[in-house]
């Protein structure tokens, strides 16, 4: 009896270092949450809160002005879809909630604190990764006894890098790798390896040319365990 273990790894994200944006991972139709908060104080009022997203005319998303949103600069395409957690706000909580998260979603956000005489220097930038789903490792038997990995990435975005690792942490060599884009910009990936029956392990990781986490996911990662009989 072999016995094989496969892991898959999404490992993707970014650091809060100064100019660079934290990364989240949300999957279309579920919600997210982008983080945001500032220092609250006892003698100051609540700020107006502003997000907007990079490249989105009108940017805003969500307007928080005066205890409540307003809603007269907001992009259409989030009606309804933007909140905040409102049991938090006393506490400094500005993070932005994201109701049934569609593709298009994906790209770089800000929040903005804006103070009666000011604009808060300290801003929080965000890039929003979105994918329709996980991705999907199977194993498949060839001839000879050997066996093949196929891992499918379907509908991320951005286009995700899939790479197969053996035991030791050495890239396996991929065989037909495909890439399709469809019409919302997103990206589907294919990956096969084919791998002898004598090795005992491998992994498969999976990310966005990026080494750590998505602030959201501190692991995302599947263990796959296959026994084959000799």
């Amino acid at each position: 009896v072999l016995m094989m273990y496969h892991r898959l790894l999404v490992i993707a994200g970014g650091s809060r270092a100064h100019g660079q944006p934290l990364h989240v991972l949300a999957f279309a139709g579920g919600d997210v949450i982008l983080p945001c908060s500032f220092n609250i104080s006892d003698n100051t009022d609540f700020p107006t809160v502003e997000w907007s997203k990079e490249g989105l005319k009108p940017d805003v998303v969500f307007l928080y002005r005066d205890g409540c949103e307003a809603y007269e600069m907001k992009n259409p395409a989030f009606e309804y879809r933007t909140s905040f957690i409102v049991k938090e706000l006393k506490d400094g909580n500005i993070s932005l909630r994201i109701s049934n998260v569609q593709v298009s979603d994906a790209g770089k956000y800000q929040c903005l604190i804006f103070q009666k005489n000011a604009l808060w220097s300290d801003e929080t930038k965000i890039e929003l990764f979105v994918a329709v789903s996980e991705p999907k490792l199977s194993v498949i038997s060839v001839e000879g006894g050997d066996i093949a990995l196929h891992c499918e990435g379907n509908c991320w975005l951005p286009e995700p890098q899939i790479t197969f690792l053996d035991d030791k942490g050495k890239k396996i060599s991929e065989e037909n790798p495909k890439r399709e884009q469809d019409a919302r910009g997103c990206f589907t990936v294919t990956r096969r390896a084919t791998l002898q029956r004598a090795t005992s392990s491998y992994s498969l990781r999976q990310g966005n040319n990026c080494s750590t986490p998505f602030h959201n996911h501190r692991r995302c990662s599947k263990t796959l365990t296959i026994i084959l009989k000799s």
